[in-house]
């Protein structure tokens, strides 16, 4: 598939709207998390969903309409330069289908949406709608407790502008070597979950980021059997493994990823700190990227 466009990049005195699609953030995460962004220069307008909750339906922010409304709303706000996820955990399924199709045009200026993990189908849908690139990233309850690495990286993908330079350094590779292509996926969960919707773009040449979380290994063996055996992640030109961040042994996990990925034939590179962990670096999705010799490089 083609590269997005790069987004505008932001500014200090931009405003940024802050959306709970999925479940409810917790306030004190979420406050600390508005006050990195305040010290970015940004200001955070936050949207109804991001302060309630339906815990009686599992935890989620707000009822499906008004989640759906506030990434409504959010996206057709003129004043808005980025649409930032308070939370990931569950809940985009549901709601996805209440945002009409073709909404995520590119309005005014090319924005932004940010977030990751349960976020999966909306950073895909918003990405193919609108030409623009998404960032698979820290969402805001992260930021507060995130290591400097990880702010300083996310700061300089959002400021600074779109070029040809190194993103991440020390990848692993499993099998294959160099690799090109658009930058897709996500959360392996949330990849499968998407198949026979129109969440998924066309991952034809694309370089696919897989991670995950609290699951043990046969249900992500489960997932990547649904993506390979609908023909989906056996399209891809390469894969680049994030955090696994599972409920079994890392031993089992590397095996059983290793099981169904290599029979792919394509470039397989590990090591990308990217998901659950402490430090999880952003990745600008529907980038162009290339990974050469370790090095994974906007093109």
């Amino acid at each position: 598939m083609p590269s997005a466009d790069p987004f505008t990049r932001l500014r200090p005195g931009d405003r940024v709207a802050v959306i709970a699609p999925a479940s409810a953030p917790d306030p004190d995460r979420l406050r600390a998390g508005v006050e990195v962004l305040a010290s970015w220069g940004l200001e955070a307008v936050i949207l109804p969903s991001a302060t309630t909750s339906r815990r009686h339906l599992g935890d989620l922010a707000a009822d499906d309409f008004v989640r759906a409304h506030d990434v409504i709303k959010a996206w057709g706000d003129p004043e808005v330069a980025a649409i930032w996820a308070a939370r990931g955990g569950y809940g985009v399924q549901r709601m996805i289908d209440l945002v009409p199709h073709g909404i995520f045009n590119p309005r005014s200026r090319c924005r932004p949406i940010i977030g990751f993990s349960d976020l999966t189908p909306l950073l895909l849908r918003a990405m193919c709608e609108s030409g623009t690139q998404m960032i698979h990233g820290p969402m805001v309850v992260n930021l507060g407790e995130a290591p400097e690495e990880a702010l300083d990286h996310l700061h300089r993908l959002l400021f600074e502008p779109h070029v040809p330079r190194t993103l991440v350094t020390g990848l692993t590779s499993w099998s294959g070597g160099d690799v090109q292509g658009v930058l897709l996926g996500g959360n392996v969960s949330l990849l499968a979950a998407s198949v026979g919707t129109r969440d998924l773009p066309n991952p034809e040449g694309a370089i696919v980021l897989l991670e995950d979380v609290g699951q043990p290994q046969w249900v992500i063996d489960r997932a990547l059997t649904q993506l390979i055996r609908a023909g989906w992640l056996s399209r891809a030109a390469g894969i680049l493994l994030g955090d696994f961040s599972l409920d079994d042994d890392p031993a089992l996990v590397t095996a059983m990823l290793r099981d169904r990925l290599l029979p792919l034939g394509v470039p397989v590179w590990a090591g990308m700190p990217a998901g659950h962990e402490q430090l999880n670096l952003a990745l600008p999705v529907g980038a162009m990227v290339r990974i050469v010799g370790g090095y994974l490089r906007l093109a």
